[in-house]
């Protein structure tokens, strides 16, 4: 890519991950360089992105999405996902560019590990990993797997020509997010997952697993995370060659930890902060994992390696313990952000 002027279109800019990315670019060598919109859905919050941040924002139906991805040379995905129509939006809006100018839009998109899980339920410690290098394995996975609906159409249009793809798999995305966005409190600065769970014990009045809690997650943190999404966007704009398309799989994983090692503080760190009566938790029963589908994913194997992010120079920093000792602060900040609204 030449050294015009980049336009570059981000969507989840207000979440965990993309917030955390939107900030590093603001504080990138080449901003002065970059040209950037940010599909924010709430009004309220697009309204502010652009009064204090000076942020260009669009927001409205996929259409507007659409349109913004029509203009792009960059489309930096970290919205849902498992939202498919916003990802055809963006699709279609990259065929309109491609259709216009000849040229390929460079889609990078934040997927997930969870596209290896099982169904262990808990009661087992997953043997099968995945690397990130294994292409034929990855790209045959069906699309009744987690993230798979709405990556096999990123992969497809990558086929067809009109897209360059580089799909980043985090596992479980650990620690604070920091920067602008977290300070003006239009980011959520807690980890994701962690919230989500956290969320669903807080509702039952006891903190609920599944099963045993043998089975195992890769954990990531959540700025080693943005460096590998930023190492393949500097890739992007230099026209340095890596991996893209078929073979643009890129795991983030820094170790691993059973659900029995940390399930336990995160029920700890939110009866500490005063959102649960008793930090024992107790098992889903087969009535809840009926009720509550998504309970039944914490119950998972997703385990993977990143031979192919470590190719391109991406070395994480932090590990599994610092998981398990930084997880009792991110429920105090989720607990005091959850009283606020």
């Amino acid at each position: 890519m030449s050294n015009a002027t980049k336009k570059i279109l981000i969507l989840g800019a207000t979440g965990y991950i993309g917030g955390t990315f939107l900030d590093a670019l603001w504080k990138h060598p080449l901003a002065q360089s970059f040209d950037i919109t940010a599909y924010v859905r709430s009004p309220e919050k697009a309204k502010k992105c652009e009064q204090v941040l000076g942020l260009k924002t669009v927001s409205g139906p996929l259409s507007a999405v659409e349109e913004a991805a029509s203009k792009a040379d960059i489309v930096l995905n970290f919205a849902s996902s498992d939202d498919l129509p916003l990802t055809e939006a963006v699709l279609a809006g990259a065929k309109k560019h491609f259709a216009s100018t000849g040229v390929p839009v460079a889609l990078l998109h934040t997927s997930g590990t969870g596209i290896v899980t099982d169904k262990a339920l808990g009661r087992y410690a997953g043997e099968k990993i995945v690397d990130d290098a294994d292409s034929d394995t990855i790209n045959a996975l069906p699309v009744t797997q987690w993230h798979r609906n709405v990556d096999i159409p990123i992969v497809n249009a990558a086929k067809e020509g009109y897209v360059r793809t580089y799909i980043v798999y985090p596992g479980f995305v650990f620690g604070q997010a920091t920067g602008k966005l977290v300070d003006l409190g239009i980011q959520n600065p807690c980890p994701t997952a962690a919230v989500a769970i956290a969320r669903i014990g807080i509702a039952r009045g006891q903190f609920g697993v599944v099963g045993p809690m043998n089975n195992i997650w890769n954990v990531v943190e959540v700025h080693d995370t943005i460096d590998l999404h930023m190492i393949i966007f500097n890739a992007i704009i230099t026209g340095k060659q890596v991996p893209s398309g078929l073979d643009g799989h890129y795991v983030a994983e820094n170790g691993f930890l059973a659900g029995k090692q940390y399930y336990p503080k995160i029920a700890e760190g939110l009866y500490v902060h005063g959102a649960l009566k008793t930090p024992e938790v107790s098992e889903f029963t087969e009535a809840e994992l009926a009720k509550i589908p998504m309970a039944a994913m914490f119950g998972t194997n997703s385990r993977t390696t990143s031979s192919r992010s470590r190719s391109i120079g991406w070395n994480p920093k932090v590990g599994p313990q610092e998981f398990l000792d930084g997880m009792k602060e991110s429920m105090r900040v989720m607990v005091r952000l959850d009283k606020k609204q």
